[in-house]
């Protein structure tokens, strides 16, 4: 009877130590904002030293914002905040709502888009254009993001530029995924320019700017030739064939899911992955201690139901702490 309990609390403690630190790490993740983990991605997370990232979402906050705001006199600024988001209230698109941040709505007529170029039309009865630099006569310029022209009543009123902001633990994020041994690689449709400067923003050493969805395919098949564990962090549907090509999808349709891009979700969820693999490593032999015990006790004539008992209940009660110590601490690891 002694040795059936201890058997039956081993077993139990055996089975606890393979599952346990899931659920720990489920509870921890969604803390974190990790909402949704499948099963079999654990093990594969905690080998990722390969993260892919497409740029929106990921090292910047994914919202395009006025970034620069230039007229041509500084006088006309209010001018320029004014006209040109009153008339972009009329426009749509994360460029235009971005620019018309700038401004409540104003008495907008005529409004129309001029494909290619920009928008125009009439705010309290001022013709206003707003779009590429050169439709309105004015100059072009190479600052990070893009350069629209404003003109008010037939004249050049001033420059707006509109770029995505970098997250500001970017740096921070990107430093904890480097510091455990991954890779991270940031692909854009950015220019060479913007996702260079981009790049060194956020301490990124590889990128690829220009790089349509099946370029981005080809690249995670680069690196798992090169033998590396790839992780591709993208939200964007044209993304799809790359994430089903890496071996671990963050952000898409199916795979890990997160509250939000923030490289910063990447990197814990890897820690946590690692955590789970070191805590199912060792927590079922360590819980199979008391078990061990109980048997030797009962051999040498000193055992006891209801030492076998305590000695199982003991199997579980290791079990789940030896679960839970690496997962809460995985903040702290490096590699598992």
């Amino acid at each position: 009877m002694e040795m059936f309990v201890l058997v039956a609390g081993a077993v139990a403690a055996y089975v606890l130590g393979l599952g346990f630190p899931r659920v720990v790490a489920g509870w921890s993740g969604r803390r974190r904002g990790i909402e949704s983990v499948p099963r079999s991605s654990w093990a594969v997370a905690a080998r990722v030293d390969a993260v892919v990232l497409d740029r929106w979402g990921t090292v910047t906050t994914g919202r395009l914002v006025v970034t620069t705001v230039d007229p041509l006199d500084p006088d006309h600024l209010r001018n320029l905040r004014w006209f040109a988001g009153a008339l972009e209230h009329e426009a749509e698109g994360p460029l235009a709502r971005a620019v018309a941040r700038l401004s409540p709505r104003g008495r907008v007529t005529d409004f129309g888009v001029v494909p290619g170029s920009g928008v125009r039309g009439s705010v309290d009865r001022h013709p206003v254009r707003v779009g590429r630099p050169s439709w309105v006569g004015m100059a072009d310029r190479t600052d990070r993001g893009t350069v629209l022209g404003v003109e008010l009543d037939g004249r050049p009123l001033g420059y707006l530029v509109v770029g995505d902001e970098p997250r500001e633990d970017a740096g921070a994020s990107v430093t904890r995924l480097t510091s455990a041994g991954m890779t991270p690689v940031l692909v854009s449709d950015d220019g060479s320019r913007e996702t260079e400067e981009l790049a060194e923003t956020c301490g990124i050493e590889r990128w690829h700017p220009e790089i349509a969805p099946e370029k981005r395919e080809r690249l995670v098949a680069e690196l798992q030739e090169q033998g590396r564990v790839v992780a591709f962090v993208s939200s964007r549907p044209e993304d799809a064939e790359a994430q089903a090509a890496a071996d671990l999808a963050v952000g898409g349709s199916s795979g890990v899911r997160l509250t939000d891009l923030d490289l910063r979700r990447v990197a814990e969820l890897i820690s946590l992955a690692r955590g789970v693999v070191l805590a199912r490593r060792w927590a079922g032999p360590v819980a199979l201690v008391p078990a061990v015990v109980g048997a030797v006790a009962a051999i040498l004539g000193a055992g006891s139901v209801l030492l076998a008992a305590g000695c199982a209940l003991l199997c579980v009660v290791t079990a789940a702490v030896a679960a839970a110590i690496p997962v809460a601490r995985s903040g702290n690891l490096s590699r598992a």
